[in-house]
Formats: structure tokens, C-alpha cells, sequence
């Protein structure tokens, strides 16, 4: 491939592991396995403040990319003023959902977005539920998205063997079978609905059976679990990539009733480490998971209920479903997403 100045917009790189920059890492690991030329331009480490960083990004970095240089900013936001940008918009939630956001961030979201997604070269998103939607509420997008999937690390998700999940176990003090959640504790992830859901589980199920959630919270959201919270119902807080495969693996069930995803990454990691899935029939999760995993209107916890009720009392269903579910994953893979991106990178230089 023919030489391209891209330059990385790294200001995710001081920031914690979740989705979206899971996503850079991985794309840019891709980047390095083909040697495809690049660098990156980030906030110095001496920032610690966001709020700081996000200031440098708007009005320092620009100056730090040459012209012949195309800016590559892969986690929903870049510097207004750089035109030779490709930006990756996972989703567009702070603008379909803004109650679930802190005022704050909705508001410089809503005065940011319009004249960046208007000026940048291209702009990549990871589903095609997210390019409508883009689309939809920015139409001057129309012809500028390009759909590429995620993918997930099957090097690294995999079924693990009963001695890691017994010692992951015994660190987590996780005595009993469990039914496992991923997310930051945000609204999106519907922790609510997923703990009425469990309230209404038979007794025969929660007395045997535990709830863990696992994930950190996140400052931009306005938002506070109002249910009932059993004493089966176990937080683990923020938990590293390392861990996260011995948990899938020791899982009985994932359960993702997510009220909107952009894409939904913990789906396929689940799958690929073996792990019978219910998620949502909604938003990007429909595109992703329907007929390799158990469906739900996410904003029913009867059906939640309904569906964690059926699978733990079906075993050929949920043997059935973690063998499509981690055949499937295979075919979503990161150094095939770094491919295509590095590729749309190059097309939009050369325009």
C-alpha cells in the first residue's frame, strides 16, 4: 500500500478501556501488525484534566498536523477546525437520548457535532443501524458515512479452561453459578431493567443462582439504579480486558438487554467465548445478534425475565446458541476492520 501521512488522534489513549476505545486500540494494533505508516498527536500526559484535554484537542492539535497530513480521530469526536479528518461516530445517543447525559456534555455535543461531522472528509460507524441514524439526524452526512464492523479478538475471547474460571471464581468470591452483565453503569446498558427483571425471577433461581454486573461508572451520565437490588445481585466495578474472558467463560448466560448500542462489542465477546447470549431486539443489537441469540424488547422486564427464566431451564437451547454464537464471532475480526479502515483512510486522503 502506498505510503499515507495518517496521524492519530490519540486523546483516547489516557483514557480507561470501554468500547469505544477498545475499538482504537484494537484498529490501531491492526495498523502496526500490516505496518501501515501512522503516528499519533495527544494531549501532553501532564493533562490530566478532560475537560483540559478536550481544549487542547480543539485548539492545539490543529496545529500539530501539516497539511498534507490527514487526522484520523476514532472516537466520536475531533478539532472542529481540521477538515482533513476522518472521524469514526460509534453513535449518536447524546443527541436521540439526552436525558440519559449529564446537560453539560449534551449541550457542547450538540454545538460540536454539526459543523464537525459537516467539515471532516468522512466519517466511518460501525453499523448500519448508526449510519441511518447519523443520516437521520445530520443530514448533511448523507454520502460521507461508511459502514465497518468491529470485531473481537478470538485470540484472546475464547472459551477458558475450569481452572482459570475456578481461580477467577475464588478472586471474585463468586460461590454460586452466575448470570453476567458487562457495561459501564449507565442508563443505555439498562441495569434497572435488568434488575426488575431478576426481582421477578422464581426464588428457585435467585436462592441458587447469582446476578453479576460488571463495569464501571461513567461520569457523562445522569443516572442512579432505583430498583430493589437482591442480596443475589453482585457489582464487581471496573474490570480489566484480562479478567473479562474467564468471566464470560464462567458465565452461565450473558444477559445484554441494552436500550441502544451503536454496535455492541460485549455481544460477540460473549459468543466467542462460548457463552449463550440474551440481548436486545432493538437498535444495532438486531443487526448484530438476531438468530444467534435469545431476543428481547429491552423495555419489558417481563420478557427479560421470561427469556433468563427459559434458558437457564433449557440446556440444549443454550448449548445450541453458544455453538452458532461462537461460530459466528469468528467471522468479526479486528485486523480485517483495520484493513478496510486504513483503506477508507487512503481514499479520503487522495480526494
Amino acid at each position: 500500500m502506498t505510503e499515507t501521512p495518517v496521524v492519530i488522534n490519540g486523546h483516547f489513549r489516557k483514557q480507561d478501556v470501554t468500547g469505544v476505545q477498545r475499538y482504537a486500540r484494537e484498529v490501531v494494533r491492526g495498523f502496526r501488525q500490516k505496518a501501515y505508516p501512522h503516528r499519533y498527536v495527544e494531549p501532553p500526559a501532564s493533562i490530566a484534566s478532560n475537560t483540559l484535554r478536550q481544549l487542547w484537542m480543539q485548539t492545539v492539535m490543529p496545529l500539530k498536523i501539516r497539511g498534507d497530513e490527514l487526522l484520523w480521530s476514532p472516537t466520536n469526536i475531533g478539532p472542529v477546525f481540521n477538515e482533513n479528518q476522518v472521524i469514526t461516530l460509534h453513535d449518536i445517543s447524546d443527541q436521540l437520548y439526552p436525558q440519559w447525559f449529564e446537560d453539560r456534555y449534551t449541550r457542547w455535543r450538540s454545538l460540536i457535532l454539526p459543523p464537525l461531522l459537516k467539515r471532516v472528509k468522512g466519517i466511518i460507524t460501525v453499523s448500519e443501524y448508526s449510519k441511518r441514524t447519523i443520516n437521520e439526524q445530520f443530514p448533511q452526512t448523507k454520502g460521507k458515512v461508511q459502514v465497518i464492523y468491529n470485531g473481537v479478538r478470538t485470540d484472546h475471547f475464547y472459551p477458558r479452561e475450569q481452572e482459570e474460571t475456578d481461580a477467577l471464581r475464588k478472586g471474585f468470591n463468586l460461590q454460586k453459578p452466575f448470570i453476567l452483565t458487562v457495561g459501564s453503569i449507565d442508563p443505555r446498558k439498562n441495569i434497572d431493567g435488568i434488575l426488575e427483571a431478576w426481582n421477578r425471577l422464581p426464588a428457585d433461581i435467585t436462592e441458587e443462582v447469582e446476578l453479576v454486573i460488571a463495569g464501571g461508572s461513567i461520569h457523562t451520565f445522569s443516572f442512579e439504579v432505583d430498583r430493589d437490588i437482591a442480596e443475589s445481585v453482585r457489582f464487581l466495578g471496573y474490570v480489566s480486558d484480562d479478567v473479562l474472558p474467564g468471566l464470560y467463560s464462567a458465565a452461565e448466560l450473558f444477559v445484554y438487554p441494552s436500550l441502544f448500542e451503536g454496535f455492541g462489542l460485549p455481544v460477540l465477546e460473549a459468543m466467542a467465548c462460548g457463552t449463550p447470549v440474551v440481548t436486545s431486539n432493538t437498535s444495532a443489537l438486531k443487526e448484530l445478534a438476531q438468530g444467534y441469540a435469545l431476543t428481547v424488547n429491552p423495555r419489558k422486564p417481563e420478557e427479560i425475565a421470561g427469556a433468563i427464566d427459559h434458558m437457564i431451564g433449557s440446556e440444549e437451547l443454550c448449548e445450541d446458541l453458544a455453538h452458532r454464537g461462537q461460530q459466528y464471532a469468528q467471522g468479526f475480526q479486528w485486523n480485517a476492520a483495520a484493513d478496510k479502515t486504513y483503506e477508507y483512510l487512503v481514499q479520503k486522503y487522495r480526494e
